[in-house]
C-alpha cells in the first residue's frame, strides 16, 4: 500500500475559484484520495492544518529554469514559493531540437541567453532524449516543456534573416509534430529576440497550425512591448485566429512611458479577441521591471549569423556609430541607462558592475551609455543579463486583477547561497508569495480565491493539465500548505537572493519537499509529458 497522509481542518482553497472551506484531505501515494469535511480514514501520517491554507501546488505557467538546471538542477527557489510544477521552453528559448551539424550554433545562442549547458554539451537530439536527460537529474519539482521556436528555426535555417522557403517551412512543421508526438506541451516564440524576430506571421500561422491540431498551447514573447505593443498584440490575436491553436500572451506589460495607463487598453483588445472566438489568455508577474538579455537593446540586423557574427558587428569601428545610435533610441523606449541595472556578467573583471545601472557604468568608463553597452557586451561576449525598470505599478494592477490572466514568474530556480554572487531578478524569489502576501493580504487586490485559481487551476487549463490544478479525488498529490498570515516575498532588487516566507509543507507526487518550513532533501519531480500517464 502506498504512503498515506491525512490533513486534517484546513482552509481549504481548491484552485476552481470556490470560497475557502473547511476540510480533510486524505493523500495515498502520487494522488489525493478523499475531500470532504471530516473524513476518519486510516492514515500513516495525520497532520493537524489548522490555521493552514492547502491548495494545489502552483503552476509557473512561465518560467525559464531550463537555463540553470544543468548548473544546479536542486535549486529551490521556487518550491519556497509553493511551485510544484514549472512551464520551461517559454519565450522561443529552449534546448531541443537539436539537429546534426547545428550544434555548435545553437549552443551559442543558448550561452548568449545565459543559458548554462552540460558539461559534455547537448547531447540529445529531440524532446525525447532531453527529457529522459532531465529526469536523470533529479528535480524538486515538476517541469512542463514546450519547444522553443528559436531552435527549431536554427535546426532549419540557422540564424538568418530570412523567410523559410516551402521545403525549410515544411521540415520546421514536420519537426513540431514530432516534438509535439514525444509529449512537449506546445511552442513558444520570443519575437523580440533574433531568430524569432526574423520569422514573418506567415510562417507562425503555418507552426501553429501545428499545435492547434494537436490541442497544444501557442505562447508568445509578442514582437514588441513597446511602442508597437498594440500592433504586436494584434498579431498574435491573428495568429490564433488564423491557425485555431489556443493563444498565451506571455508575461503581459505595457513597457516604456509611451504605455503608462494601457493596461485597460490591453485587455479589452484580448476580450474583443475572445468575443470573435479566439481562444487567448495571458500571464503576469507583479514587478514593475522586466529582465532579459542586455543584448535585448542591440538592433536586429545586428544579430543576423548568429553570436559570433553579432560580437565581430559590435567590434567593427566602422559600424559604431549607427549601432550606438539604436541602441541609444532603444534604452529611450525602455526609460533610459539609469532604468537599465546589470544583473549577471560571465568574467571576474566585471562582476563589480552587478548591480549597477548603464549609467552608473559609463560615468565610471567616462564614456556615454550607448557606448559603454557596446563595451560590456564585447567584454562578456554577449553574456550580460540586465533589469528593465520600465512599467507602471497601475498598469500592473490593472492586468493583476483580470480573470483571464494566469501568474508566472519568467524566473528561473535559484539557490540563496550558491547564486548570491551576482544580481538577480527577485521574481524567482518572490513571485507567488507577493501575490498572496501584499496583493491579497494587505492591498486586497485579488480574493484569496481567485489568487489561487490564477496559480492553479487557470494555468492548467490553459496547458491541457486535466489531473493538476485542483483539489480533486483522483488528481495528482502536488499540494501546498501555507500560513495565510505569513506568507510573504522578502526578495529585493538590492538583495534578491531571499527565499519566501510561509510554506509551511510542499508536496510533490505525494512526496514532501518542505516539511515544516524546511527542505526535506526528496526530488521526486519529473518531466510532465502530454499524453503520457
Amino acid at each position: 500500500m502506498p504512503a498515506s497522509d491525512l490533513f486534517r481542518g484546513a482552509l481549504l482553497v481548491d484552485g476552481s475559484g470556490a470560497s475557502p472551506r473547511r476540510a480533510d484531505v486524505l493523500v495515498a501515494g502520487e494522488r489525493i484520495v478523499a475531500v470532504a469535511p471530516k473524513l476518519d480514514a486510516p492514515a500513516d501520517r495525520v497532520v493537524d492544518a489548522g490555521g493552514l491554507v492547502l491548495a494545489p501546488g502552483f503552476i509557473d505557467i512561465h518560467g525559464h529554469t531550463d537555463m540553470t538546471l544543468f548548473r544546479n538542477p536542486h535549486a529551490p527557489s521556487k518550491a519556497f514559493q509553493g511551485v510544484t510544477s514549472e512551464v520551461i521552453g517559454n519565450c522561443g528559448l529552449g534546448m531541443f531540437p537539436v539537429a546534426t551539424g547545428r550544434e555548435r550554433e545553437l549552443a551559442d545562442y543558448l550561452r548568449l541567453h545565459d543559458f548554462t549547458l552540460p558539461a559534455d554539451g547537448l547531447e540529445w537530439d529531440d524532446f525525447a532524449s532531453y527529457a529522459d536527460r532531465l529526469d536523470r537529474l533529479g528535480l524538486i519539482s515538476h517541469v512542463v516543456p514546450l519547444v522553443g521556436h528559436a531552435p527549431l528555426r536554427i535546426a532549419v535555417i540557422g540564424m538568418a534573416d530570412r523567410e523559410p522557403v516551402a521545403a525549410e517551412l515544411e521540415r520546421m512543421a514536420s519537426l513540431l509534430a514530432e516534438t509535439l508526438r514525444q509529449g512537449a506541451w506546445g511552442m513558444s516564440t520570443g519575437l523580440i529576440y533574433p531568430p524569432g524576430s526574423f520569422a514573418p506571421c506567415a510562417e507562425l500561422v503555418a507552426l501553429a497550425r501545428v499545435l492547434a491540431a494537436s490541442g497544444a498551447l501557442y505562447a508568445s514573447h509578442i514582437r514588441d512591448e513597446g511602442e508597437g505593443l498594440m500592433t504586436a498584440l494584434d498579431e498574435a490575436i491573428a495568429i490564433g485566429r488564423d491557425s485555431g491553436a489556443r493563444v498565451q500572451v506571455s508575461h503581459l506589460k505595457a513597457l516604456g512611458k509611451t504605455n503608462r495607463g494601457r493596461g485597460g487598453e490591453l485587455l479589452a483588445r484580448l476580450a474583443s479577441a475572445r468575443e470573435t472566438g479566439v481562444d487567448i489568455g495571458a500571464d503576469q508577474y507583479t514587478y514593475d521591471a522586466s529582465a532579459t538579455t542586455l543584448a535585448a537593446v542591440v538592433p536586429r540586423w545586428a544579430h543576423a549569423g548568429g553570436a559570433g557574427a553579432l560580437l565581430c558587428r559590435l567590434r567593427d569601428p566602422a559600424l559604431t556609430a549607427r549601432l550606438a545610435a539604436e541602441i541609444g533610441r532603444e534604452m529611450t523606449v525602455r526609460e533610459g541607462a539609469a532604468g537599465i541595472m546589470v544583473s549577471n556578467v560571465r568574467s571576474a573583471e566585471n562582476r563589480a558592475l552587478s548591480g549597477r545601472t548603464i549609467s552608473a557604468i559609463a560615468a565610471g568608463w567616462g564614456c556615454p551609455p550607448e557606448e559603454a553597452v557596446i563595451r560590456l557586451l564585447v567584454e562578456e561576449e554577449g553574456c550580460v543579463g540586465a533589469i528593465f525598470f520600465s512599467m507602471a505599478q497601475e498598469d500592473v494592477a490593472t492586468i493583476l486583477a483580470d480573470p483571464h490572466v494566469a501568474v508566472g514568474s519568467d524566473g528561473h530556480a535559484l539557490d540563496a547561497a550558491a547564486d548570491a554572487g551576482e544580481a538577480t531578478h527577485p521574481r524567482s524569489y518572490g513571485t507567488f508569495p507577493r501575490v498572496l502576501g501584499r496583493c491579497v493580504r494587505e492591498e486586497k487586490l485579488l480574493t484569496l480565491a481567485t489568487a489561487i485559481r490564477k496559480m492553479t487551476a487557470l494555468p492548467a487549463g490553459r496547458l491541457g493539465l486535466s489531473d493538476r490544478g485542483m483539489v480533486r479525488p483522483g488528481f495528482a498529490a502536488d499540494l501546498v500548505l501555507f500560513d495565510p498570515e505569513a506568507i510573504a516575498d522578502r526578495a529585493t532588487y538590492t538583495d534578491p537572493h531571499r527565499y519566501a516566507t510561509g510554506v509551511v509543507h510542499l508536496l510533490v507526487a505525494g512526496r514532501p519537499v518542505i516539511w515544516d518550513g524546511k527542505l526535506t532533501g526528496d526530488r521526486p519531480g519529473r518531466v510532465l509529458r502530454k499524453g503520457r500517464p
